[in-house]
């Protein structure tokens, strides 16, 4: 018999447990994540300080004396998304010998509580490993949003084939206001069919200034790409670095942005600065990048797996009607 319970001190060595498996199965498929977090301490490490913050909760289901199963959930609220419940990438872990089905237990058991108290919006982040677990989410109604994924810069070879003819350099501090140009290009193209992700005005103030800031970052890899007089695209990188991250391999770069002239979409241009920006970040002695794209977006959904990039984990979500809190048919 299975019991969901609330989670005590008592129940964290055996969801680290859970957590450290996980990973190892996780590992199986994609060899390339940190082999650390196969170790129970440091598992445990990791939920200790998801334990930290101030609004989270989680339940466990328990079989016997047993932890089976996990789920840490946090209340947040902000201006993007109002209020909502997150669940972060070890967030939920169930044992291997359990039925997948477990997930939708731990979910209905925390669920009423968010409902009743007016959180109608979940969110959160599923690894990519086990497809039976991804169907357990999509099955209890959410959807895909964003993609995670890792490319291999060893594994990485440069297309070659008809590219455009481009010159590149590294950005500078007088490419500011190009860099706030550009930062229009990706949140006017996001807005577009069929991704439909709204931009407003105030919003895209915000996205110009923090790409005219770029120009300034000491720590950011940007390197442009020009075909004649104008700019045919940029990408920006960062070192990447977490030590409670499950997804982080070692000397890791993340790529946070990166754009292409919409002029000059559809002739290669992203194609040939992301050869030349991999190979320079190689060079730099990075040997992974880390990526997402939004799902909807078809151009990226297709461009960033087609060069490499290998998904990993993807955040969905969803909303619940929030006439649930006072229609029940009587």
């Amino acid at each position: 018999m299975i019991q969901i319970m609330g989670m005590e001190e008592k129940h964290i060595r055996q969801m680290a447990v859970l957590l450290a498996k996980r990973h190892e199965r996780e590992r199986k498929i994609f060899s390339f994540l940190p082999t650390t977090f196969e170790e129970i301490d440091d598992t445990e490490e990791v939920l200790r300080h998801m334990l930290e913050r101030p609004f989270i909760n989680g339940i466990v289901a328990v079989r016997g004396i047993d932890v089976i199963g996990y789920l840490l959930y946090e209340f947040k609220e902000d201006a993007k998304h109002g209020r909502y419940v997150w669940m972060d990438y070890e967030s939920i872990a169930i044992s291997e010998h359990e039925n997948p089905r477990l997930l939708r237990l731990l979910y209905a058991d925390a669920g009423a509580e968010w409902i009743k108290h007016g959180y109608f919006h979940h969110r959160l982040m599923a690894p990519l490993g086990n497809e039976a677990v991804i169907d357990q989410w999509l099955d209890q109604s959410f959807s895909f949003e964003q993609k995670y994924g890792i490319l291999s810069l060893d594994d990485f070879e440069s297309e070659n084939g008809t590219l455009p003819k481009l010159e590149f350099r590294k950005g500078k501090r007088e490419d500011a206001s190009l860099l706030k140009k550009m930062g229009m290009w990706n949140s006017i193209h996001q807005a577009a069919a069929p991704s439909w992700q709204p931009i407003t005005r105030e919003t895209l103030e915000d996205v110009k200034e923090s790409y005219e800031a770029l120009s300034e970052d000491q720590d950011a890899y940007l390197w442009m790409a020009e075909q004649g007089d104008q700019i045919a695209g940029f990408h920006v990188y960062f070192r990447k670095e977490d030590p409670l991250s499950l997804v982080t391999p070692e000397n890791c770069a993340v790529l946070p942005a990166a754009s292409t002239n919409p002029d000059l979409r559809g002739t290669g241009v992203g194609r040939a600065l992301a050869n030349y920006c991999f190979d320079e970040m190689k060079k730099q002695g990075y040997e992974y990048i880390f990526a997402d794209w939004h799902t909807p977006n078809q151009l990226a959904s297709y461009f960033w797996p087609r060069m490499g990039f290998q998904p990993i984990m993807v955040r969905m979500v969803r909303k619940v009607d929030p006439r649930i809190s006072w229609a029940h048919g009587e």
